[in-house]
């Protein structure tokens, strides 16, 4: 794959509405239950938009997307709600399966799709930094390295022996993406997480995801809704609409 370190090939994304195949084990239990007590679907999708749910209950999130990213590059992910962007993340953080097509990758993905994902509530800080670390194949001695730095990034000092379900949102999504840019990854893939905190915080990410990608070399993907923040953030910019890729 020479520098290329993530490639889609042809992928496609097909829910049925309704029908249990969420794309992974958890999702299928939760839809069963619901199914069970004659609740609707929990992941069922509906789009506002004509075209994505066909006749037969069919709803295509992700419709024969093709990409290559390379090593180094800083890129968005840019569409409305309801585009694709978090199915397309899901793909390549190798939480969901695609219907059809295939990723090709190479190197430890670091995934920041949502508020505490990864995380365990009733641990706290420290050891979630340390599980996290564990989750992504790392040495205990790899994460014990960077905990410092992680802890000072994430301005929550005092807080580390903390249980983190008693932490605040901004509180969770510092130390998350504080694990996240600083753990050995050669991808760090982000949805648009950094809204939750305040200005100078998404300041203080957006110089790190910076510095990662241009001094570190670490790729990085990122879902952003700010087309102004757009153009100076990222080296590439990838566009979906509707399930497909607009341009890229």
């Amino acid at each position: 794959m020479g520098n290329i370190v993530i490639k889609a090939e042809n992928i496609t994304k097909v829910y049925q509405l309704g029908q249990i195949g969420g794309g992974s084990i958890s999702r299928d239990f939760e839809s069963w239950r619901a199914k069970l007590a004659g609740k609707s679907n929990p992941y069922s999708r509906i789009s506002e938009e004509k075209g994505k749910t066909s006749g037969n209950g069919l709803f295509w999130a992700l419709k024969d997307i093709n990409f290559e990213i390379e090593q180094g590059e800083t890129v968005g992910l840019i569409g409305t709600n309801g585009a694709g962007k978090s199915t397309l993340l899901k793909i390549i953080s190798r939480i969901t399966a695609p219907t059809s097509g295939k990723i090709k990758g190479k190197g430890r993905i670091t995934s920041l799709l949502e508020i505490g994902t990864g995380f365990h509530p009733e641990l706290t800080g420290r050891e979630n930094v340390f599980l996290n670390g564990a989750m992504l194949g790392m040495q205990r001695s790899e994460v014990k390295r960077k905990f410092d730095q992680i802890i000072d990034f994430a301005e929550i000092e005092k807080h580390i022996q903390t249980p983190v379900k008693r932490y605040s949102s901004g509180m969770y999504m510092r130390l998350a993406f504080s694990v996240a840019a600083h753990l050995e990854s050669e991808l760090l893939i982000m949805d648009e997480v950094l809204a939750v905190g305040d200005k100078i915080f998404q300041q203080k990410c957006i110089d790190k995801v910076q510095q990662i990608s241009k001094e570190e070399g670490k790729t990085i993907l990122m879902v952003s809704h700010n087309l102004n923040e757009s153009d100076r953030l990222f080296s590439k910019k990838i566009v979906l609409t509707n399930g497909s890729i607009l341009n890229s």
